[in-house]
């Protein structure tokens, strides 16, 4: 079973519009480009000669990028600071028309900047500018109350979990109250360490290494994916996973199989350039989906399409719906 080209299209243009919160640790992504022709003369290392640079969405911002490029209206909620980064973001958000009036202003903490240095067409080094300290007691009732008011109208929820404090006990406890009361479906791209607050969620999509990590079992092989999927379904009441394998593809876990049989999905990749940020397109395009009403098997397709896109440009990426429908043209031409 596959999605063809007309039903992608169908699908896509059902996504149209449709909302979607997104909840989690908002950031800038920085890229520096240069050239490297020579070691400094003061330590071991390449001196990159930075010719370019570019800014864009990083984090639960870049899922927010992810939904309006395939044409749903997210709506973000998060923190950042009244600072150059953190106007810099603003400024990203408002070119791509993304709503801001549910971010909080967190004065404490300075916005997050991964700043990414790429000689030669290679990432070289990251700097992170970040503060991980525990949020303060007015920055969670904000972001409460930001997502009780951003859940209005939506049709999922996606929790986008980078560690850096936005998901949070508090936050989280709120979230299943909201969820339950109002029926929203919610989605987690999990953080392994972050575990016991995703207990609970409609669908997790971690990558194998994070299955490994949640589980505490290999997940290599299918038999190993079916089996660590399945523990990490139960210990976290989970009513679906969705595992994303690189080049193997994908696994859905889904209720109607009880869990036990995932149904595996081959990878819509052709060229593999940079994965960074890919596990975000696949989260927002699966939500986005789920929001339109699609079964999780269609929304898991449509994900892997345009993942296979994502992956195939340098440094965090969205896909359109043009483009993904362009990827689908390609497949059925070989």
């Amino acid at each position: 079973m596959r999605l063809d080209r007309e039903q992608a299209g169908a699908l896509l243009g059902l996504i149209r519009g449709r909302r979607v919160a997104v909840l989690g640790d908002v950031m800038l992504d920085e890229y520096l480009f240069g050239e490297v022709s020579r070691i400094s003369p003061e330590a071991p290392v390449p001196i990159v000669r930075v010719s370019r640079e570019r800014a864009v969405l990083g984090g639960a911002a870049n899922v927010a990028a992810n939904l309006k490029a395939v044409g749903a209206e997210p709506v973000l909620v998060g923190t950042l600071q009244d600072d150059a980064a953190g106007r810099r973001l603003r400024g990203l958000l408002a070119g791509l028309g993304i709503t801001q009036d549910r971010l909080v202003v967190d004065p404490t903490r300075p916005t997050i900047i991964k700043t990414r240095v790429i000689g030669q067409q290679q990432q070289m080094l990251r700097i992170d500018r970040e503060e991980t300290d525990p949020f303060s007691a007015a920055a969670v009732d904000g972001l409460c109350r930001s997502l009780e008011a951003a859940l209005e109208g939506v049709g999922a929820l996606i929790i986008s979990d980078y560690a850096k404090g936005s998901v949070n006990a508090p936050v989280m406890d709120r979230v299943r109250l909201l969820c339950a009361r109002l029926d929203i479906p919610w989605i987690v791209d999990p953080k392994p360490s972050h575990a016991p607050l995703y207990r609970g969620a409609t669908l997790m999509t971690p990558n194998t290494k994070e299955l490994t990590e949640l589980s505490h079992l290999p997940a290599k092989g299918d038999a190993d994916v079916a089996a660590a999927g399945l523990a990490m379904v139960e210990a976290l009441e989970l009513k679906g996973l969705l595992v994303t394998r690189s080049e193997k593809g994908m696994a859905l876990f889904t209720p109607e199989a009880l869990h036990r049989e995932p149904w595996l999905i081959p990878t819509e990749a052709r060229e593999v350039f940079d994965v960074s940020g890919a596990g975000d397109t696949v989260i927002a395009v699966f939500a986005a989906a789920i929001a339109s009403g699609a079964d999780w098997k269609q929304s898991a397709m449509l994900a892997n399409a345009a993942a296979g896109v994502v992956v195939g440009k340098m440094g965090t990426a969205t896909a359109t719906p043009e483009e993904i429908l362009r990827h689908y043209q390609d497949q059925e031409a070989i």
